[in-house]
């Protein structure tokens, strides 16, 4: 009996996140895999667990937009697309994009992530961080991490 590899695809939307899922069709992977597809509604800031003394229910929920919730949608048909035999899941969540990837790979335990960059360098890269770049460090499993690429004319 053989398990299945698990790889979990953090999306975004963006070039880098569309050529990290292209890019997959080089990567040698097995025709059983179980995809997890994460689309992050990007919340840096703590939601209030109270409000002029009142207690509310945001403690550990944060709103995603329809946007935000179309995306996941959307790369699981393009994964879906590019491999039939795959079994995806795709699903939204609100928060730091990083946190909530890592926090999924806890607890999907994962064989591999996948991600893509957008290749921020100097003050940029340090005023917004970097999302691949922490993942890259703090995953409990391999990352892949891709980057559009330029097509020659």
């Amino acid at each position: 009996m053989t398990n299945k590899m698990k790889i979990l695809i953090g999306y975004d939307g963006s070039e880098c996140a569309d050529a990290a899922l292209v890019d997959l069709q080089r990567a040698g992977l097995p025709s059983e895999v179980e995809a997890y597809v994460l689309a992050v509604d990007e919340q840096w800031l703590p939601m209030p667990t109270s409000y002029w003394m009142m207690r509310t229910s945001y403690e550990s929920s944060y709103p995603v937009s329809d946007e935000v919730k179309e995306l996941a949608v959307t790369a699981g048909k393009k994964l879906q697309a590019l491999f039939p035999a795959w079994k995806v899941l795709a699903e939204s969540y609100g928060g730091s994009p990083a946190s909530i990837i890592l926090a999924g790979a806890e607890q999907w335990k994962p064989d591999l992530i996948v991600v893509g960059s957008h290749g921020r360098t100097g003050i940029v890269k340090l005023v917004l961080g970097s999302i691949s770049q922490k993942i890259l460090h703090h995953a409990p499993c391999s990352v892949r991490v891709a980057r559009g690429r330029e097509m020659p004319a």
